[in-house]
């Protein structure tokens, strides 16, 4: 029968491409800004918005345990524009079976906001905002190797007498009126 071996290296690939799996391969980033455009001069909201598949989890940016990784966003440097500290949302305390105490962790989407500041000499233009998210994605049977993403958040450099407009509300919230 020459089914027999077909269906043998069907299993031995399938098995091999889930043991080849990484945590890149099951949580997402993205980036985003709360405006448009960004003034000169202006400081505006970002977020790296963090997706991770249902039955996974990646460990808080303060794991409980000094051996395990934690989330770690790194912006790098931008000539003419500043970006604040990560601020990381809340994580979750879950316990799981291979642990004898809960562990702080983010699942689901997570969202790391920083606010990012166009100095007043940033020439108007397009630019890129770059960042990179170090994360450890586990499941309640084992952890996937760790992986650190590249987030890229384009943004256009308007003068600062220009029109802007709010968006992204649902990450940011909605602008308050009268300012």
């Amino acid at each position: 029968m020459k089914t027999a071996p077909f269906v043998l290296a069907l299993i031995i690939i399938a098995a091999s491409s889930a043991l080849a799996q990484s945590s890149a391969d099951v949580v997402k980033a993205s980036g985003a800004l709360s405006v448009d455009k960004v003034k000169q001069g202006a400081t505006v909201k970002a977020a790296v918005v963090v997706n991770i598949s249902q039955g996974y989890h990646i460990n808080s940016n303060r794991p409980l345990d000094k051996f395990l990784i934690p989330a770690a966003l790194k912006i790098e440097p931008l000539s003419g524009a500043t970006a604040s500290a990560a601020i990381y949302p809340p994580a979750s305390m879950r316990k799981f079976p291979f642990s004898k105490t809960p562990m702080s962790v983010f699942e689901g989407r997570a969202i790391i906001r920083f606010t990012l500041r166009a100095l007043p000499s940033l020439a108007p233009g397009n630019y890129t905002l770059r960042a990179k998210l170090t994360v450890q994605a586990c499941n309640d049977q084992a952890c996937l190797p760790p992986k650190t993403l590249d987030v890229s958040i384009p943004f256009e450099v308007v003068p600062a007498t220009a029109q802007v407009n709010n968006i992204n509300g649902d990450l940011f919230g909605a602008p308050r009126r009268g300012r």
